[in-house]
């Protein structure tokens, strides 16, 4: 160790000494300007070591008013911060992130240091100016706290004030001072002197760059971005942050931009864009091989394309969500896998990888201190001495791919369409058709035509056309072989009619290979997605929302319960727009496979209770009723059991639990409110989007049925089930369930539930009175054509089965209320034979309901028409989606279902 002496350091770090000198002509050249001081305060192993930051033990302040002894004292500063900063990375392997960190809590002292020298430097000849303000904003690695060793400075200067300044033997206006101060500002920290430089300040990412004033007013700035900014300028403001002068200024700045950074809603286009960039930077940053020359800050699968995955997922979500909105990149990494837009293994692969990168960057430029991230020749043996790891190269190899993947996931494009593919939009496409009826081939040709002219008519980026190309190209193969393709295609035509002038959502589609095909899927299986997709096109962000986790419902159930209360109007669109987006939901996960008849059921009977719920508070409120006013909603039928398909209605019954008068309630009766409550719930509940939540309402089950009064009070409802209701009323009850109204008024209603299902009942006359309700029904309600197959009301359908349950419940007891629950949760006392059949009959109800769901997903049919032609589209229907797939097959099912029936109902 030939240039400092050994006894400066410690015996159990003189290897690491050693090697780092020998392999770092850099840190070598720093300590023969060390003194032994200086040396003794460095060499210490790394839970002791000292790493710079921008206090005054790193950063003395220096009063002199000469220039030169300013240059020479940060330029010293400087190099005492760098030997720590080398030691610690490379000497005792200190961590990365600490590292750089801390060099830009250093840049940043040393700024705020020269800009205090330069104020002092040019009041002599030009003064100070009064009330000014002046900011250094930091962009790049100095704004996102993770400078490195051999980065550049990348500020902006922003000030305020007005007048002259004063004091000096010149008066300069306010423009001028701020932009001499800048200028000295600049020449202390980069002009290059015999101790070198303390950072080289490039100022080209200012506003307007080389062209404009070198540094701009507060006002200026602002409108410059909020007027003319550009996707890049986006990109580079996430990083802005204070760092020197008037921080608060600085925040103030950052504030007045957040919006031309972080759109309010999903904007695709910038993800292009920053496609766009990455294509140029690759071409500038030459080959991709990871040999000698090789950039690891540009090269592929490196630091930017990291950089890159994260800011494109700030720009898309940051508008909505602030807690996205973080200046460093591994902050915001952790704040997108907590948001859902990462996956916690993704996460963690890319956070080693950066700072895998980042410990590879700061080795190749510790080693002569160049401005440089490319490796360079004899890089693996170096690299392995500078950082103590084994087969380097390898190491390089796996992060790189794995980088590589997720940027071309997350923010690439789609591929083109190679030259053997055809091409749709012109009629390229020879015989492809070929095999269609003159029918099928017109329609396609028309909506392919209809995409054309459009695309021409310029309503759309020049870009458009090629990505829907793009689209086309991976669509039409597989539209050609769905039975439902034609209308796929047609349906695609519409959609581009609907988002023309909008092309970020083209931008999506092209960038995101999962939204396309889930486009592609839904377009030709779901008539009932494909419908809002065309009227509300966010919907294409739904394969997004499922990485992120946010689809789950109760979601849903939540943002309605905090709905506001003293808008009317805006409530009521607020409860039709949730009501509607929960609706789809469910939609989408029978389309994808994702959920089964009963959490189906169960979905939507938490939108209609949620719903049910926020309508009542908001009638409540609008009416100036007590919030405790004793007035419950009943769900009755497939609301009441949590079995609601996506057509369900709401069956409804209101009940009043006392008619006592109460002195806050003005002068009318509380019954006379009452009933005002229910007709106001029945308008709300069932007014179309945006004026309610857009359910059917069916108060025909109330007591008396259309006869009775709207709302009963509870009196009149226990004597009403006690002494006049018939046997199937009882069965509705079977599945009632009180879902709003206050606890005690809800206990109340149940209890008298509870009394009447407890009842003793004689078990031939109940099967009597069920099998005649049942043979009405059949005989006015089932199909009476060999032709068609209904399958909620022929025999052995789906009526039959709840018809069993029904009974059930009430001759055996137990509990429960959806038909399978019944069914699986038999009481042991029930027949053995009962028993025995109910898992069978629960399954097949199951089997029966995912057919409906299926049905009403993918073609908007009910159940009740199946035709028993198998060739018919809504076997093709049950063939992507049930397990019955041909007629034939329900038939036998129905038949064995209907001799389960006769064989356990007493009498048959």
């Amino acid at each position: 160790m030939e240039r400092t002496p050994a006894a400066l350091v410690p015996d159990a770090l003189q290897a690491d000494a050693q090697r780092l000198i020998a392999i770092s002509p850099l840190f070598a050249a720093l300590l023969d300007k060390a003194d032994e001081a200086a040396c003794r305060e460095l060499f210490r192993p790394v839970e002791h070591a000292s790493l710079p930051d921008g206090g005054e033990d790193w950063i003395p302040a220096c009063d002199s008013e000469n220039v030169m002894e300013c240059l020479q004292h940060l330029r010293l500063c400087k190099q005492r911060g760098m030997r720590h900063i080398i030691w610690w990375e490379m000497g005792v392997h200190g961590d990365i992130t600490t590292s750089y960190r801390a060099i830009a809590d250093f840049a940043a002292g040393l700024l705020d240091e020269a800009l205090r020298m330069a104020e002092r430097l040019i009041a002599p000849r030009y003064g100070r100016l009064d009330g000014g303000s002046f900011c250094v904003i930091g962009l790049g690695k100095l704004g996102g706290h993770e400078l490195n060793l051999g980065s550049d400075v990348d500020p902006l200067f922003i000030w305020r004030g007005e007048g002259e300044t004063a004091d000096g033997r010149n008066q300069v206006s306010a423009e001028e001072y701020y932009g001499l101060l800048s200028r000295m500002l600049i020449r202390l920290m980069s002009e290059q002197t015999p101790d070198g430089i303390v950072w080289p300040m490039d100022m080209r990412l200012r506003p307007g760059g080389d062209g404009s004033a070198i540094c701009m007013h507060h006002d200026a700035a602002t409108d410059f971005y909020q007027n003319y900014g550009q996707t890049w300028e986006r990109a580079m403001l996430i990083k802005a942050r204070p760092v020197a002068g008037d921080l608060k200024l600085g925040e103030s700045f950052i504030t007045e931009v957040s919006p031309f950074i972080y759109r309010r809603y999903l904007d695709y286009t910038t993800v292009a864009a920053l496609a766009d960039m990455k294509r140029r930077i690759d071409a500038q940053a030459g080959g991709h091989e990871l040999a000698a020359g090789f950039d690891v800050k540009r090269g592929r699968g490196g630091i930017r394309e990291i950089e890159f995955i994260i800011q494109s997922m700030q720009l898309l979500h940051g508008g909505a969500n602030p807690e996205l909105r973080h200046c460093s990149s591994m902050p915001a990494l952790d704040a997108l896998n907590r948001f859902g837009a990462l996956d916690d293994d993704e996460t963690v692969m890319l956070r080693e990888a950066y700072a895998f990168w980042r410990r590879v960057e700061h080795a190749v430029q510790a080693r002569c201190g160049e401005q440089t991230q490319k490796l360079p020749a004899g890089f693996e043996s170096y690299l392995e001495q500078a950082l103590g790891m084994t087969e380097i190269a390898a190491a390089m190899q796996v992060r790189a791919a794995r980088v590589a993947a997720a940027f071309g996931e997350h923010v690439l494009p789609l591929t083109r369409p190679g030259d053997n593919d055809r091409n749709w939009l012109n009629a390229g496409y020879g015989e492809a058709l070929d095999d269609l009826d003159e029918a099928a081939r017109q329609r396609i040709d028309m909506a392919l035509q209809r995409i054309n002219q459009h695309l021409e008519r310029g309503g759309l980026p020049e870009r458009s056309r090629g990505q829907v190309e793009i689209m086309l190209a991976r669509a039409m193969p597989r539209w050609l072989d769905d039975i439902n393709g034609v209308t796929a295609v047609e349906a695609l035509a519409e959609l581009l009619n609907t988002i023309s002038g909008r092309a970020t959502w083209i931008d999506l589609l092209a960038t995101h290979q999962g939204a396309l095909d889930w486009l592609i899927g839904v377009l030709s299986a779901s008539a009932y997605v494909r419908e809002h997709i065309e009227r509300d096109p966010s919907w294409l962000e739904w394969p997004l929302a499922m990485e992120r986790g946010d689809t789950d419902i109760r979601c849903i159930a939540s943002r309605m319960q905090s709905l506001a209360l003293e808008d009317e109007e805006q409530a009521l669109a607020d409860c039709g727009a949730l009501v509607d987006r929960g609706r789809l939901l469910c939609a989408l996960s029978v389309d994808a496979h994702q959920a089964g008849p009963a959490t189906i059921g169960g979905w939507m009977a938490d939108t209609a209770d949620a719903a049910t719920t926020i309508m009542l508070r908001l009638c409540l409120h609008h009416m100036q009723l007590p919030d405790d006013f004793p007035f419950v909603a009943l769900a009755m039928g497939k609301h009441g059991s949590r079995e609601m398909g996506l057509a369900s209605d709401l069956d409804m019954v209101f009940v009043l639990v006392h008619d006592t008068p109460d002195d806050m309630l003005s002068r009318r009766s509380i019954w006379e409110h009452g009933q005002r409550l229910g007709r106001r719930m029945i308008q709300y509940l069932t007014g179309k989007p945006p004026f309610g939540a857009g359910f059917e309402f069916d108060a025909r089950l109330r007591p008396s049925g259309q006869s009775g009064v709207l709302v009963t009070s509870l009196s009149g409802f226990h004597d009403y089930q006690l002494r006049e209701a018939q046997t199937w009323e009882h069965q509705v009850l079977t599945r009632a369930r009180a879902v709003a109204g206050p606890d005690d008024a809800v206990h109340a209603v149940q209890a008298v539930i509870d009394e009447v299902l407890a009842l003793p009942r004689d078990a031939a006359q109940l099967a009597h009175d069920v099998l005649e309700m049942r043979d009405k029904m059949l005989d006015h309600l089932s199909s009476k054509s060999p032709e068609s197959i209904n399958l909620k009301h022929d025999a052995g359908g789906l009526v039959d089965i709840e018809f069993l349950a029904q009974y059930a419940r009430l001759a055996f007891g137990g509990s429960g209320r959806a038909t399978a629950d019944i069914l699986r949760n038999l009481p042991a006392s029930a027949p053995a034979e009962w028993l025995a059949a109910g898992e069978w009959l629960a399954s097949t109800y199951e089997t029966y309901r995912q057919m409906e769901n299926a049905l009403r997903v993918e073609l908007w049919v009910s159940i009740s028409s199946l035709p028993a032609d198998v060739s018919a589209t809504e076997w093709e229907t049950m063939r992507r989606h049930a397990r019955i797939v041909t007629p034939q097959a329900l038939r036998e099912t129905m038949a064995k279902t209907r001799k389960t029936f006769n064989r356990l109902m007493p009498g048959l």
